[in-house]
């Protein structure tokens, strides 16, 4: 690997299963990641989606989230199983940023990144998929364009899929609309829950990234400005939450936590 990659990530669930699978077969000295918060109320479209979960989703999809990325961070902040302790153990070069924009991109060009890889809850902006010198990319877990924006596990249980998709993705302006450079998929099981499911497909995406970061060149014989209008959701609302629970679908299994390596 001859390129300097730029990892963006936020320490919410599934981004330990993504980033690390990657990490440990690449050369750390060609690495650096920016590690940035999974919320801040500086940020407005952190509020806005903030305000859109409490006014128009119900308490059990709440409180999924609030596992997802708070819950999950401060377990991991006190047993020391953070994504940056596992990275400089690895000798891997860990800046902790803020959300101006500014000085993500000025770190970025300074690091002479050629390679940018998304793996966070925040939504870039151009100015920052522009920094890299040859491109950024986005890791999604789910199929596309059918399953663009958040929570698609969700949608893909409800909807009676039979397959989970991961994929990684030209980033760019419009969310999710990139073009798709590899994906793969997993069959669901019928009986597991959307925190397995979540899970699972985000270690599918942490193979799926290292296997485009060893061989870049291979998957970029194509027309990277190609772009799909993904269908996008939204948040679910509590009747959505209702139909969920009627099929009998669980957000999380109590034997999750024996099973999966969650922190």
């Amino acid at each position: 690997m001859n390129n300097k990659i730029g990892f963006i990530i936020s320490e919410f669930l599934p981004t330990k299963k993504i980033v690390l699978k990657s990490l440990k077969k690449l050369d750390p000295n060609k690495i650096v990641i920016y590690k940035v918060p999974v919320y801040s109320p500086q940020k407005k479209s952190n509020n806005k989606l903030l305000f859109r979960i409490f006014k128009e989703t119900n308490i059990r999809y709440i409180g999924f989230k609030i596992f997802d990325t708070l819950f999950v961070r401060f377990l991991r902040t006190i047993t020391f199983r953070r994504i940056d302790h596992y990275a400089k153990d690895l000798g891997i070069k860990v800046k902790s940023m803020g959300t101006e924009i500014h000085e993500i991109n000025d770190e970025i060009i300074q690091d002479d990144i050629d390679i940018l890889v998304l793996s966070t809850n925040q939504i870039m902006p151009k100015s920052t998929l522009e920094t890299p010198k040859f491109l950024a990319i986005n890791v999604h877990l789910a199929k596309l364009p059918e399953y663009g924006g958040l929570f698609n596990q969700f949608w893909m249980m409800l909807n009676n899929e039979t397959k989970g998709y991961a994929c990684v993705h030209i980033a760019s302006k419009n969310l999710d609309a990139g073009k798709v450079l590899l994906e793969d998929y997993t069959y669901l099981e019928k009986t597991e829950s959307l925190l397995n499911l979540y899970l699972r497909t985000a270690e599918l995406a942490g193979d799926l990234l290292y296997e485009f970061l060893r061989n870049i060149n291979k998957y970029l014989n194509t027309d990277l400005k190609e772009e799909k209008t993904p269908t996008i959701r939204g948040l679910p609302s509590s009747k959505d939450m209702k139909e969920f629970k009627r099929k009998s679908l669980k957000l999380i299994k109590i034997s999750d936590f024996y099973k999966l390596k969650i922190f």
